[in-house]
C-alpha cells in the first residue's frame, strides 16, 4: 500500500482557512498512520456514503457543522 495525494475544494472564509483544514486532515491521517492504523480510500469512501445510515452519527455530524 502507497499513500497518494488527492486534491478537492472545501468551503472556506480565505486561503489560510483552507490551509488549516488541510494541515488538520493530514495530521488526522499521520496520527493514526503511527498508532499503525492506516486511513485508506476505501473506508473513507465508506464512511463519506454511510454517515446519514446512522441516526445518531448524522445528528452529530449535523449538528456540528451548523
Amino acid at each position: 500500500m502507497q499513500g497518494y495525494e488527492i486534491k478537492f475544494n472545501i468551503y472556506a472564509e480565505s486561503e489560510e482557512e483552507a490551509t488549516v483544514a488541510r494541515n488538520a486532515i493530514v495530521g488526522f491521517i499521520d496520527a493514526l498512520a503511527k498508532q499503525g492504523r492506516a486511513v485508506r480510500g476505501s473506508k473513507i469512501a465508506e464512511a463519506a456514503s454511510r454517515w446519514d445510515k446512522n441516526q445518531f452519527v448524522r445528528s452529530k455530524i449535523i449538528d456540528f457543522f451548523s
